[in-house]
């Protein structure tokens, strides 16, 4: 299986196009290396995190990026690929290899759900494009592509680039007024969970993708976990959208549901 599972004709209404930038699935291999390149330049050269094998290939690759379908958003003028999003169904999830999130959570809680979530990851913007403009066409590729999977829940990893379980424990207490409702928490998997017994006293600020999830009425589902290969600190993070309130700030964004 490759990065074009998704059915043709899915893949053609999911474009949308604008004066400076374009959005679309990824179709093919070519596409899919784009994608990891950008993901590599972003996560490992720029933040200093990543899997370190990645310096090998200067590609961000792992084995779900076959099993996922890839957003991209590409400049309109040179189409160079400056965005992107990893996206996998529950179904697909099942069908392959698991939830990339369910590596450091347990996800059974959740397994009544499946038929309805969409895990997402990998989110990355090039520093050059970084703007509201790109993030928010990336967001209304999401939203498409969750009403053409009739999928209700979006789920993943929120990162915090840092390995240090003080600053991780800073973070989950400012957190911890977005706790999702008891039947969506869950525990970070053994050897996983971040200690939280001390808590930094200058830690940085909520980590911007995050803070924008927050601001569209994210929940916070488990205390953080560390991902020791790829060097952050993540938070599972859950998006409701058949919430009234969901609908109406994503509506403030110019995305329909």
């Amino acid at each position: 299986m490759n990065s074009t599972a998704t059915s043709r004709s899915l893949r053609e209404r999911l474009r949308i196009s604008g004066p400076d930038y374009r959005l679309r699935l990824a179709d093919g291999a070519c596409d899919l290396r784009a994608a990891q390149m950008l993901r590599f330049l972003v996560f490992n050269v720029e933040m200093r995190e990543g899997l370190a094998q990645s310096f090998a290939t200067c590609l961000d690759a792992d084995d779900f990026d076959a099993a996922c379908d890839h957003l991209l958003v590409e400049d309109a003028r040179s189409g160079e690929v400056v965005g992107t999003y990893r996206l996998q169904t529950g179904l697909r999830a099942r069908e392959h290899l698991g939830y990339y999130s369910a590596r450091e959570f347990d996800f059974q809680p959740f397994e009544r759900h499946r038929d309805h979530m969409l895990e997402l990851g990998r989110a990355c913007i090039h520093r050059d494009h970084r703007s509201f403009s790109v993030l928010s066409l990336l967001w209304r590729g999401i939203a498409d592509y969750a009403q053409q999977h009739q999928v209700r829940y979006l789920i993943g990893c929120s990162s915090l680039n840092s390995q240090d379980g003080a600053i991780g424990a800073a973070t989950w207490q400012r957190l911890l007024p977005h706790l999702a409702p008891p039947a969506w928490r869950t525990t970070p998997m053994p050897g996983f969970a971040c200690p939280l017994d001390t808590v930094a006293a200058d830690a940085p600020k909520t980590p911007k993708l995050l803070a924008a999830y927050l601001s569209l009425g994210a929940m916070m589902c488990s205390a953080p976990a560390i991902d020791r290969d790829f060097g952050t600190i993540d938070f599972l993070t859950l998006v409701d959208l058949a919430s009234p309130t969901q609908k109406r700030r994503l509506a403030r964004f110019g995305i329909p549901l």
